[in-house]
């Protein structure tokens, strides 16, 4: 790569910014400064269902008509916000469908014609847009051809094909195009290149692109940030798959092979890869600005800035996160800057923070100077206040959010059991129509005794089961012990801890009058995946069991499984999203020295409930629960139960 080039690149998976209603305060874009409009850029869309759903992998096929959440928040949200944000014209970069079949095409065109008429925009095609090996777009053509742009005055130019080396015609009708936008005298030439442009495609772009030598320039491409070599491509997630959270949490990717790709999915030996149309294309022309793409979910979020040819500054940012997060460039000329935010239409605009091992900010929302003011060097990217993206109490200082009113209904639920912390009732708050949670029926809490001294089985130094140490020491102290058993009546003592934490434990530290059940369990994302659904199943089979209660439940602190078990069991009986979170919360601000909660965790657990079909994080909730195998007779008997 060019010598002496600045690059930044990041990242992919789990953790995205918490939904809107459900943090203490909103985190979503400032408004609109005077003057400033607005290009959107929306990344990778292929997250169908029903009919003509990927069957890779063993899925089973679709049933029912074919829909996507994620791409029609993103119209949603466009359509509602196009005339605040003064948005003047928005890309779509590629893989708008997962299966190149007339079911998701058709749903793909009924939903994008939401914006004809009402935002100028423009399609990318894919990989999985077209026949990758030989470039055939025959459906992309059919439902997104010239002929529905043509006539406005924003579409430019478009590619009229041609035949490639294997005999078939291709790339024209849309596939490649060149539209306008401006105001005032800021104007700007968009060029849309499909996935792995061929070189007569490239030689007609910059043809064209050199009638607006007045004009910024921006590509939006499908593939140009990823591995660098192919065989890098899953490197990620095998580095990452096997370790723990608290691993993930320090783990550092080696960037080295991180960058512009080498290789390439499309047009055979036709196609050029992103290295090859930086070489061939964008580094050549003097005015371009800025370059955006997708493709590349093994690794989500990346960017490398380095000049031209001519020296001028190119921005290229690449976002494929599977969530359906769209970025936002708000262009304002009068400070001469370009402030760019990553946002998630399904839960208000709110903005993104994180995702999976890249938990740096700067990638997300910053901000990039004006296109040609940039200099000899690029200003370093703004984050935070700087940038004008709005920071909440808990991310700023502590003071903010370590008050908790004695009369506030979270803090109110709290338990003193001796010799314990983090005790509180689960009931106690307003619940499913009007009705509240009952109290003394369930309870959540820290670990009643601690963790065995254990290494977890192939992780750095492990060691054999037959030299770990357990039980642990009891914590709860045996007066606190008979009066939970005694005055409280509970029955069952739900443990979520692992093998290695309960080792050589066979009871309950409340005395064998206490039923044990020692179900390993997930917290936040994990609570998705396989293992962690089949312990919840386990662990809400319990909850449905009448002879059980009173129950407690806990891991070790009673703030990650415990928070996020608390969380479900709650959203079920209709707590609203804000005590939820406050509750989540809790567990940090509520202790006599507080601390600031580690909203990166929660984030994980809001973009998993984020899956699922609901307007409310309630009904979200609801529809984990039935994916589980659960019934709609399962989540009312548990509302009887728990519901006065």
């Amino acid at each position: 790569m060019t010598t002496g080039k600045t690059r930044y690149r990041a990242k992919a998976l789990v953790a995205i910014v918490a939904l809107a209603a459900f943090r203490l305060l909103a985190e979503t874009m400032p408004p609109l400064p005077e003057g400033a409009f607005t290009y959107a850029v929306i990344p990778d869309t292929q997250s169908y269902d029903g009919e003509g759903r990927h069957t890779k992998r063993g899925r089973a096929p679709g049933v029912g008509p074919t829909k996507n959440a994620q791409l029609d928040a993103i119209v949603d949200w466009l359509v509602a916000n196009a005339e605040k944000e003064n948005i003047l014209f928005v890309s779509h970069t590629g893989d708008i469908v997962d299966v190149d079949n007339d079911f998701q095409w058709r749903f793909a065109s009924n939903a994008m014609s939401r914006l004809d008429g009402r935002l100028p925009y423009a399609v990318v095609p894919g990989n999985h847009d077209m026949k990758a090996s030989s470039g055939d777009t025959t459906l992309f053509q059919k439902y997104f051809p010239a002929s529905r742009y043509a006539g406005n005055a924003w579409y430019a130019a478009t590619f009229p094909g041609f035949t490639n080396s294997a005999g078939l015609f291709v790339s024209g009708n849309n596939a490649n195009t060149i539209c306008l936008f401006a105001q005032g005298r800021e104007k700007f030439a968009v060029v849309h290149l499909e996935c792995n442009a061929p070189d007569s495609v490239l030689a007609w772009a910059e043809k064209e692109l050199a009638k607006y030598p007045d004009r910024h320039v921006i590509v939006a491409t499908h593939q140009d940030l990823g591995a660098i070599e192919s065989k890098n491509g899953r490197t990620l997630r095998k580095e990452t798959s096997e370790l723990s959270k608290e691993e993930l949490e320090k783990f550092e990717p080696d960037l080295s092979i991180y960058g512009r790709m080498k290789w390439h999915k499309c047009h055979s030996k036709d196609g050029n890869s992103g290295l090859d149309i930086w070489n061939k294309f964008t580094s050549r022309l003097k005015n371009v600005f800025l370059v955006v793409s997708g493709d590349q979910g093994m690794i989500g979020i990346s960017r490398v800035d380095e000049r031209g040819v001519h020296g001028n500054m190119v921005y290229s940012l690449m976002q494929d996160t599977g969530r359906g997060y769209i970025r936002i460039f708000r262009f304002i000329p009068s400070e001469k800057v370009v402030r760019c935010y990553t946002i998630d239409p399904r839960n208000g605009g709110e903005l993104v923070h994180s995702f999976y091992v890249w938990r740096d900010d700067l990638w997300f929302n910053f901000e990039l100077p004006y296109p040609g003011t940039e200099g000899e060097r690029p200003a370093p990217p703004k984050m935070g206040a700087e940038a004008g993206v709005y920071i909440p109490p808990e991310r700023g200082k502590l003071e903010a959010c370590a008050a908790v009113p004695s009369d506030d209904p979270i803090a109110m639920r709290k338990v003193e059991w001796k010799g314990m912390g983090n005790v509180r009732d689960l009931g106690g708050l307003p619940g499913l129509g009007g009705r509240r949670v009952r109290k003394g029926r369930i309870y959540r809490s820290s670990g009643l005794n601690e963790n065995a001294d254990y290494r977890v089985p192939g992780t750095k130094n492990a060691r054999p089961k037959s030299e770990w140490k357990g039980p642990g020491a009891t914590r709860i102290k045996p007066e606190a012990a008979k009066y939970v058993v005694e005055t409280l009546g509970v029955k069952t003592d739900l443990d979520l801890r692992g093998d290695g934490e309960t080792f050589g434990m066979t009871g309950s530290p409340l005395g064998d009058k206490v039923r044990w059940v020692n179900i390993p369990s997930a917290e936040y994302g994990g609570i998705f995946k396989k293992k962690g659904r089949e312990a919840f199943i386990v662990d809400f089979k319990v909850f449905l069991d009448e002879t059980n209660y009173p129950i407690v439940f806990h891991c070790i602190a009673g703030a990650d499984r415990t928070g996020s078990l608390a969380c479900v069991l709650n959203g079920l009986l209709g707590v609203d999203a804000d005590l939820l979170h406050r509750d989540w919360q809790y567990t940090w601000t509520g202790r006599k020295n507080p601390k600031n909660a580690p909203e990166k965790f929660w984030e994980q657990l809001m973009v998993g409930f984020s899956a699922f079909e609901g307007a409310t994080l309630n009904a979200k909730i609801e529809n984990f629960v039935l994916s589980c195998g659960f019934t709609a007779d399962d989540i009312a008997k548990f509302r009887k139960l728990m519901l006065e």
